[in-house]
């Protein structure tokens, strides 16, 4: 990375994605290593889930249809109890192997931003490190989704009782869809941010989402952006997925040959796409840090870094830590 830290907070929405990219194909072979251990499985646990909820649960998410058929659609108990076993055990995988991409992805951009040596084996060294850190902040994150699915569903349960079914109703539950999609990007860039808060600096659970949040404030406009076209890619691949494939013999009278080709396909992109998330989101969390002028010069990151591998670090004086997160003296902007 050739950018001074004073540079990095004058980079903006294409920058970001333009030093991700540099970054992943200035080291392929890390990442595709990195890809191949954790962000493979991570897909593939992600593709299998829509597949067998859509084949095996149908009577389920068929259950609240509002129209009667001759073929019954009612789940039965038992299939109401493998469903939320399969869940369960899908948001465990999910987890796993989000954190271990998580800490791997966000590991490395990190040596390579301080100019340390990485291989796949010093990834492997941190994971035991991080994981349990992680785990704690993963869980806040799901808390905190949990909290705003509720509050959107009570919000939208209100509207719907006050004001019936009407064009007004329709136009004033759009209104209202797209202010918390709005939100949703936001949440999801702070999310985001605690994520690599977590394995970059000395905090996590709440205080990293916290800390995320003040992160996102001066570059919420570049991180929503962000958030916004990996996630519509994200969208766009699912509805690829069911069109084509699951559904692609129906809709399309394709032989299995073309669906099994374009489901590879889907899977090649959901494996570029989950990298270029996690180095995206790293990317951001070092331009933000500039942006607020808070400490991430080289040699102090290298030296956190180097205490996940065992080596010998000097620890400063107590109070100021390394932990990438005391401000600098305020300097003029430098002219772009």
């Amino acid at each position: 990375m050739d950018r001074t830290e004073d540079d990095m907070k004058f980079i903006g929405f294409f920058g970001i994605f333009n030093k991700s990219f540099k970054t992943i194909f200035s080291w392929k072979k890390i990442f595709t290593q990195i890809t191949l251990a954790f962000i493979l499985p991570l897909a593939i646990v992600f593709l299998s889930h829509m597949a067998i909820s859509n084949r095996v649960f149908w009577r389920i998410q068929n259950n609240s249809l509002p129209y009667d058929t001759n073929d019954s659609r009612e789940a039965t108990t038992a299939e109401w109890l493998y469903y939320l076993l399969f869940t369960i055990a899908y948001f465990i995988l999910l987890t796993v192997f989000s954190i271990l991409a998580t800490a791997a992805g966000v590991f490395t951009v990190a040596s390579v931003y301080t100019g340390r040596d990485v291989d796949f084996r010093s990834v492997l060294k941190i994971i035991p490190k991080v994981w349990k850190r992680l785990f704690v902040t993963f869980v806040f994150i799901y808390i905190a989704l949990i909290i705003y699915d509720a509050i959107v569903s009570i919000v939208m349960a209100i509207f719907r009782a006050v004001l019936g079914f009407s064009s007004f109703s329709l136009i004033v539950m759009i209104i209202i869809l797209i202010v918390f999609a709005f939100c949703l990007l936001y949440l999801s860039v702070v999310c985001q941010l605690a994520s690599v808060v977590t394995v970059l600096e000395n905090i996590h659970g709440r205080k990293a989402l916290k800390k995320g949040k003040d992160l996102a404030n001066g570059k919420k406009i570049d991180g929503m952006g962000i958030a916004f076209v990996l996630y519509a890619i994200l969208v766009g691949l699912i509805i690829v997925y069911f069109l084509f494939v699951e559904y692609g013999h129906e809709v399309f009278k394709w032989a299995l040959i073309w669906r099994v080709l374009i489901g590879i396909l889907c899977g090649i992109v959901l494996l570029m796409l989950f990298l270029v998330m996690i180095v995206s989101q790293t990317m951001l969390y070092l331009v933000c840090k500039s942006y607020h002028r808070e400490a991430i010069d080289k040699l102090s990151l290298s030296t956190f870094l180097g205490a996940y591998m065992g080596e010998t670090v000097v620890y400063p004086k107590p109070g100021e830590e390394i932990q990438l997160g005391r401000p600098q003296p305020s300097a003029p902007d430098q002219q772009v």
